[in-house]
């Protein structure tokens, strides 16, 4: 299937920062990356989205909001130790 013919899929990505980078989460696969500038971010959650799952690139859409990754564990912080 081409590219244009490919069904999009689309991402969250919850981004902050620690340590100078700014990191980001994706829920829906429980993995995190980091960048050192937001400008990277959509290639590096597009990247890692698409190591783990075997989706193509240019299939996923992130929808990257600045934050904390609610829901996890009983603090509702980001993943437990990553960016604490």
């Amino acid at each position: 299937m081409s590219a244009p013919e490919a069904e999009e899929r689309r991402f969250e990505v919850v981004a902050w920062m620690a340590d100078r980078r700014m990191v980001l989460y994706v829920p829906a696969i429980e993995a995190a990356t980091s960048v050192r500038d937001m400008t990277e971010a959509d290639d590096a959650a597009r990247g890692l989205i698409a190591d783990l799952t075997g989706l193509e690139p240019v299939t996923i859409r992130c929808d990257i909001r600045v934050g904390r990754a609610g829901g996890l564990g009983h603090m509702g912080g980001g993943p437990v130790g990553y960016a604490d």
